[in-house]
């Protein structure tokens, strides 16, 4: 796969944030599916440690976590370095007006509520491609 992002020849990285194993495990089969390297961690501190070890093309991040939740860590890392994490979706079970707005304003590219399908994740990883 030649990735820009990532440079010719390696497949681009994302990062799954989330405190539930099984959405964990679940992201990380559909994200190595479509050809990405995961990382995962299970909480905002953990993937902003992450973020400062390297780079990733994509975050998938859930709202309600402990120590730092997905907003703040959303402002944390785009403060720390605007390509630490590239395109952010955050996943939450909350289908609330304002979470949607909170995140956006922190910088994330998309919200989709839980549950989510590989469709649908699918669908918004590719229409973030272009952007």
């Amino acid at each position: 796969m030649n990735d820009p992002v990532s440079g010719p020849g390696t497949a681009p990285q994302a990062l799954v944030v989330d405190d539930d194993t099984v959405q964990q495990t679940y992201f990380e089969m559909c994200l190595t599916r479509m050809g990405y390297g995961v990382t995962l961690a299970g909480d905002g501190m953990a993937a902003l440690s992450a973020c400062r070890d390297r780079n990733f093309d994509l975050v998938i991040c859930d709202i309600r976590m402990p120590r730092l939740n997905g907003i703040n860590f959303i402002q944390n890392v785009k403060r720390m370095s605007p390509n630490a994490a590239k395109k952010i979706i955050v996943i939450s079970s909350m289908d609330d007006k304002n979470v949607h707005k909170q995140a956006m304003d922190a910088g994330a590219a998309a919200m989709l509520v839980k549950p989510v399908s590989v469709q649908r994740l699918t669908e918004t990883i590719q229409s973030l491609a272009g952007v």
